[in-house]
């Protein structure tokens, strides 16, 4: 929370992305950044390899390393080595972050910024213009609450985004992640804590998106109705 002045300042001037490049440089001591992947990049996960546009779950008990592996390609953790690769390259010899830009992540905690609906999706897109904001909260099917909210995309969440559930709070940070222009989606439990319903509704939204975008996924979840969503699992633990 003490970064959420500086995110919002970057996100209003359409600088985020450039801030994070700026800060990634200082912290590598001013050295050359690394070319990222390319967008055609495969991954390869635990022995399994992925072209561009296919989904893999990953399944398993808790403490299995599931959502580890998902940090490690984001590069938030060391990677385990032998178990990622990316392009051919195994992740523990590429510097830190450098798929990063492959990669939209919706975590399973899904924290929110002190800030507007606008604002927090704007996170995963600063120039994304109200249409993209909308379209994003129906895939994620969230609209209809945010139609309702007093200044609908304007409305001030509190802290963390208090005033919504933690169902909502997970759909907005889905919506956040849909919003970014990446080859590969990450989702960490993205229908914990919801209906059977509304979440029937949102893995329908998903596979509609999915299937248009051509985006590839790596998904964590313990629900059949996810799962559904990929033709392949990886069983961990």
């Amino acid at each position: 929370e003490g970064a959420a002045g500086l995110l919002r300042a970057a996100e209003q001037a359409g600088a985020h992305e450039a801030a994070v490049d700026r800060l990634d440089a200082v912290l590598a001591g001013g050295r050359k950044a690394a070319t990222p992947p390319p967008a055609t990049a495969r991954l390869r996960i635990a022995g399994q390899d992925l072209a561009p546009g296919e989904r893999l779950a990953l399944v398993g008990p808790s403490g299995a390393g599931k959502t580890t592996l998902l940090e490690a390609l984001l590069g938030l953790r060391a990677p385990p080595p032998g178990r990622l690769a990316v392009d051919g390259r195994a992740l523990e010899s590429a510097p830190e972050g450098w798929a990063r830009p492959l990669f939209a992540y919706a975590p399973q905690d899904a924290r929110l910024l002190t800030g507007t609906v606008a604002e927090n999706l704007r996170l995963g897109a600063p120039e994304a213009d109200e249409a993209a904001l909308w379209a994003a909260l129906a895939d994620a099917r969230l609209d209809a609450r945010v139609r309702r909210l007093p200044q609908g995309l304007d409305t001030w969440l509190g802290d963390g985004g208090e005033i919504l559930s933690g169902g909502e709070r997970r759909r907005l940070s889905l919506a956040r992640a849909l919003l970014r222009p990446a080859p590969w989606l990450l989702l960490d439990e993205p229908t914990e804590g919801l209906d059977a319903e509304t979440e029937a509704a949102v893995v329908a939204a998903l596979a509609a998106r999915l299937e248009r975008a051509g985006q590839g996924l790596v998904l964590v979840s313990h629900r059949p109705a996810p799962l559904a969503l990929c033709a392949r699992r990886l069983e961990l633990g």
